[in-house]
């Protein structure tokens, strides 16, 4: 059934350091949406604590998020962000600065967020986890984005037809490792977030032309990993990717290199916002290469 909608759109101050910016924002549900979902029907366990229905897997709601520089003349990005665990939509784009940072970049997109597990601790990617429910949730995206007249209507939906990247913080690597061999995914980047999901990982990696920045620490959980991922890469698949310090990014880098492995000395949660780190992945993309 198509979903029905619940939309609120209204002007979103921000402020950077340059000047005052504003940008659009459009709040929807969606049947397309991570929850509800029948795997935490009866919510989820956790060491000890117990996440309910009614406060962690029932809400629906869809963010978009539309920068100041948008124009829908030029080549657009679709960029998704996940959040991690005790976590929701409004706290991360607080904590993190994220629509801050995005409208910084510079960068000809729409930020989109779904709802994940609500102040809850679990990685579990709901609906989204089954095949062709993302390319349902993009498909509403436009819809909203048409509705409101940011973007001109489409004479037939395509998921090729969109520039995808996807993005998240902490336990997001579960949902997008789930997405993002099922439709077209044409960039990654985790803040220390490689937990799993090695196997999908590796085979989206494996695409030269994808652009993938994975930031980690030393006692986030994602050390570990992130240097098998390496190996495997090096010695197995033979893909070449770039690995150095955070000290040692600059926009050369990030516009040259389509792989970048980055160890940052900060904390699990002081990744996305310290250094703008946001900010400036998202600015310096390297070109598309044919």
């Amino acid at each position: 059934m198509y979903p029905k909608y619940l939309s609120i759109a209204f002007s979103l101050f921000l402020a950077t350091p340059s000047s005052a910016q504003t940008g659009s924002i459009i709040r929807f549900t969606s049947a397309h949406a991570m929850f509800p979902d029948t795997a935490r029907v009866n919510g989820h366990d956790y060491n000890g604590k117990h996440f309910g229905v009614s406060d962690s897997y029932s809400d629906s709601s869809i963010l978009i998020y539309v920068p100041p520089q948008f124009s829908s003349a030029q080549k657009i990005s679709y960029v998704f962000w996940f959040h991690g665990w005790g976590n929701n939509i409004d706290s991360a784009c607080k904590q993190y600065k994220l629509t801050e940072q995005f409208a910084a970049s510079g960068r000809n997109a729409v930020f989109i967020f779904p709802e994940g597990p609500k102040n809850a601790s679990d990685s579990y990617g709901g609906k989204l986890e089954q095949a062709d429910v993302f390319q349902g949730l993009m498909k509403d995206v436009i819809t909203q984005l048409t509705a409101h007249k940011i973007i001109k209507p489409v004479n037939r939906f395509n998921i090729n037809d969109y520039d995808i990247s996807l993005a998240g913080h902490s336990g997001a690597y579960r949902v997008i490792s789930r997405i993002l061999n099922k439709t077209p995914v044409n960039e990654v980047i985790l803040f220390d977030a490689m937990y799993g999901g090695n196997d999908a990982y590796l085979e989206w990696l494996a695409v030269p032309a994808h652009r993938f920045i994975n930031i980690y620490t030393k006692d986030g959980g994602t050390f570990d990993n992130s240097h098998l991922i390496m190996k495997q890469l090096a010695d197995s698949l033979q893909i070449p990717f770039v690995s150095m310090n955070e000290d040692a990014v600059n926009p050369e880098g990030l516009l040259q290199n389509q792989k970048l492995f980055i160890y940052s000395s900060m904390q699990h949660n002081e990744v996305i916002a310290g250094n703008n780190n946001w900010e400036r992945f998202l600015r310096y993309r390297p070109l598309k290469k044919n």
